[in-house]
């Protein structure tokens, strides 16, 4: 029996002192920096909860209806600071009131979450006061009437813009009604510049090919990629010879179908072969095999172009 005793004092002693420590590891305070202030002024409260790390607290959810006679101008994000075994929540909220009174800040509850009660503020005390008025002043005055400001040069401006842009917008529907009625074209159609000739255009990238100077740079596949595409591109331009989608042997046909001399049949396949060896076969000419290849599509590219009228007419004046 003494037994029995022992156990349930000891259990009880246990409890309270177990309770006392889980009281002791959660701490709550709310404070303001002035019980007293005058109607607009602003008034800060600050919330603090004091807990250990495994809690999970929960803050308080502040709004309007929260604190009679007061309104929330903003409230501060959520701060926290550690202090040995323990984490310290703070939040500052700027608090104001437009009627004069006696108010009471209510306490804040902070709960877990699970919903646990783990601490709660006392209540603060707010007197908000009016300001006095000295009806005897005779500072006191009647309200004015309104005062009239002069226009200014700016004021102007603005209207003067807003009337040119009214009047624009007017003439500029007045003007697409009669063109759409008239049926013509809205905006007059640009004329066409006339395209260079294919020569005039391959000439043209065969020499910002050469100021590149790709292979005397190694760049060795650039420089044949480049090459090659300039030389297709001509062909089509020439003969429409779908050459960007040809492959070597079939340009090769291509210009015999339309009798190109074989000299100069010749000079292109030296050329292809050489860019096919060095885009597969990761070949690797000589510099004079590189620029032989750059000099026959030059050659061929002259001796190929079609001559425009005008070009006929110099060469029968020599």
């Amino acid at each position: 029996m003494k037994k029995i005793i022992n156990y349930c004092v000891i259990s009880i002693l246990l409890g309270v002192f177990s309770a006392t420590l889980h009281a002791q590891t959660h701490s709550s305070y709310a404070k303001v920096d002035t019980t007293h202030i005058l109607i607009g002024d602003h008034l800060k409260l600050q919330l603090s909860l004091t807990t250990d790390f495994q809690t999970k607290a929960l803050f308080p959810l502040l709004t309007d209806t929260c604190i009679q006679g007061f309104e929330i101008i903003k409230q501060n994000s959520i701060q926290s600071d550690t202090h040995e075994n323990q984490i310290n929540f703070h939040q500052d909220i700027i608090l104001t009131s437009f009627d004069s009174g006696v108010y009471t800040i209510p306490s804040f509850q902070f709960y877990n979450s699970d919903s646990v009660l783990l601490s709660q503020t006392s209540p603060i005390q707010i007197t908000v006061h009016t300001l006095a008025v000295d009806t005897a002043s005779s500072l006191i005055k009647g309200i004015k009437p309104p005062l009239k400001a002069p226009i200014t040069l700016k004021e102007i401006l603005y209207y003067l813009s807003i009337s040119l842009l009214v009047i624009a917008s007017v003439a500029l529907i007045v003007f697409l009604f009669l063109r759409i009625r008239k049926k013509k074209p809205i905006l007059p159609k640009a004329k066409e510049k006339p395209a260079l000739p294919a020569h005039v255009i391959a000439l043209q990238a065969l020499e910002e090919l050469r100021l590149k100077r790709l292979w005397q740079q190694g760049e060795i596949k650039a420089y044949y990629s480049e090459l090659t595409d300039i030389l297709r591109m001509y062909l089509e331009n020439r003969w429409n010879i779908k050459a960007m989608e040809m492959v070597s042997f079939e340009i090769i046909n291509a210009l015999k179908q339309i009798n190109t001399e074989e000299n100069l049949i010749n000079k292109i396949q030296y050329t292809l072969s050489h860019a096919d060896m060095v885009k597969f076969a990761k070949g690797q000419p000589i510099s004079d095999e590189n620029q032989l290849s750059f000099d026959y599509v030059v050659l061929f590219v002259n001796e190929t172009k079609l001559l425009t009228e005008e070009s006929t007419e110099n060469t029968k004046e020599k």
